[in-house]
């Protein structure tokens, strides 16, 4: 820690901190790495959040004095990354802390007794010990058009075909050192070292030739668990995921700027929408499109716009450094996998302020909940300059869920949402709770209701009416069959 580190660990009151942020920012060079990084930790809280804001401002003065700092302190703590990372040694399974002398992982990078800092030493090597390996398994999932597959101690291999878990029983039970085993196949060797340090971890697999998947591995009561997305090989069109709205999803990739959102629970093809709409705009536009994904599901080849994808932990440990530094790097359109946080949310409502196009993700299932959700992350005294903003730069939302089809696959039914004069008044005013009733109204623009879509495919005949029932949002709607209370009871 430094010494200007130390001095603010030791400050007590916020004016005496920022009296020493303003003198270590006067005394500031061109090599002044090291100071740069302590104004870095400042603006995310490491000293307090109540100088949160006056460390931003010395960062951003920081910034305009001397243009290069960032790309110098990114540098040295790669550089420290790589030296963590690069010593070799067997690894067993735990080790002592040498400060506090409790137990931890041997791969942990910090103490989470003490909070020590650890050396990363190379990871275990595990053999397989099930009798077809993971690739095998992933191979047979795609050929039978399996949407995830879970490896778990005790279960057999089960693939999800359509919405249904399938136990494969060719196969047999797996045990503890099976999922081991099956997970460090596919795992590389970074995110070997995050899954023995922190017990979970994410990654992309590709399978030359097969499929490309999303793996999540993670510790649970009995031992490693797998849980895997197949991915489809090319990225869907939106003649091939069957828009009905179509036109109106080219209407927003033709957009020049503000935010565009598409948000639904956990598998709901949220992703797959967005990669057909970039598909869209690559093979449109002449433009500089930046990624932000936690992992990259779909590699996007350049056609007209030239891109850059970036994924988390591998190209950047954050969505929001990653976000802010996309806006030094002369953007068209920004593609942030997930607002996650209140800083990442407003990094990019001020990258589409200023006059980027930039599409982001959320776990909610309208557009009046997604407006709220976003609003709800900014304090109190914050809100209504989001309402502002959010108001003239929020160009459209696609709320979407997949229902089980008739006859086997899945539909997908999308709320849409559109900006207009009176959406953009209902935002500002905080009537978030009137959008559900004014999309009702706008059908001649190209917006509709989740629950109008989810009533459109009932009466086309694609899914049925429990279906219907279940992910409807106001179910009294809906009839509720005594198909569906039997079903319930049971």
């Amino acid at each position: 820690m430094s010494d200007w580190a130390n001095q603010l660990t030791d400050a007590t009151s916020p004016k005496e901190k920022c009296q020493i942020l303003q003198t270590m920012l006067s005394q500031m060079k061109p090599e002044s790495v090291e100071e740069y990084t302590t104004l870095q930790s400042a603006t995310k809280g490491a000293y307090g959040p109540e100088i949160k804001a006056y460390g931003q401002k010395c960062l951003q003065f920081a910034d305009k004095k001397f243009p290069n700092m960032e790309a110098a302190a990114q540098k040295v703590a790669k550089a420290k990354l790589d030296e963590l990372i690069k010593s070799k040694a067997d690894m067993p399974e735990n080790k002592n802390c040498p400060y506090c002398l409790q137990i931890i992982p041997y791969g942990a990078i910090k103490c989470h007794h003490c909070g020590s800092e650890m050396q990363v030493t190379e990871v275990r090597t595990i053999e397989n010990t099930y009798p077809v390996s993971a690739v095998e398994i992933m191979r047979q999932a795609n050929h039978k058009g399996s949407s995830d597959i879970h490896l778990q101690v005790g279960y057999h291999p089960i693939f999800r075909i359509h919405g249904h878990m399938t136990h494969q029983l060719q196969w047999p039970k797996l045990k503890p050192s099976d999922t081991l085993s099956m997970a460090y196949q596919m795992l590389d060797e970074d995110s070997k070292r995050i899954f023995e340090a922190e017990k979970e971890t994410d990654m992309a697999f590709d399978i030359p030739g097969t499929c490309r998947l999303r793996v999540n591995a993670a510790e649970e009561r009995l031992g490693c668990t797998v849980v895997a997305r197949i991915l489809p090989s090319s990225i869907l069109s939106m003649d091939d995921l069957k828009f009905r709205a179509k036109d109106v999803f080219e209407r927003m990739c033709l957009e020049v700027n503000g935010l565009i959102l598409v948000t639904g629970p956990t598998g709901s093809g949220k992703t797959t929408t967005l990669a057909a709409m970039l598909d869209y705009i690559n093979s449109q536009r002449n433009e500089h499109m930046i990624t932000i994904e936690d992992p990259i599901e779909f590699v996007h080849s350049p056609k007209k716009s030239k891109i850059m994808q970036r994924e988390l932990r591998t190209n950047t440990l954050t969505f929001y450094n990653a976000l802010r530094s996309a806006l030094r790097q002369d953007p068209d359109i920004i593609l942030v996998g997930e607002l996650r946080d209140q800083e990442t949310t407003a990094l990019a409502l001020e990258a589409a302020e200023t006059g980027h196009l930039v599409f982001g993700t959320l776990h909610t299932n309208s557009a009046a909940k997604t407006i709220d959700r976003m609003i709800n992350m900014f304090s109190s005294e914050d809100q209504a300059k989001v309402r502002v903003n959010l108001s003239e730069n929020l160009k459209g939302i696609v709320a979407q869920q997949l229902i089980k089809k008739i006859g086997g696959g899945r539909v997908v039914v999308q709320e849409i949402m559109l900006r207009n004069t009176a959406i953009a008044a209902l935002i500002r005013d905080g009537k978030t709770y009137q959008i559900n009733e004014y999309i009702q109204t706008a059908k001649n623009m190209g917006m509709q209701t989740m629950d109008e879509a989810i009533r459109l495919s009932l009466e086309q005949g694609e899914i049925s009416p429990e279906n219907a029932y279940r992910y409807a949002l106001n179910k009294a709607d809906f009839t509720y069959t005594k198909e569906l209370e039997a079903f319930e009871k049971n």
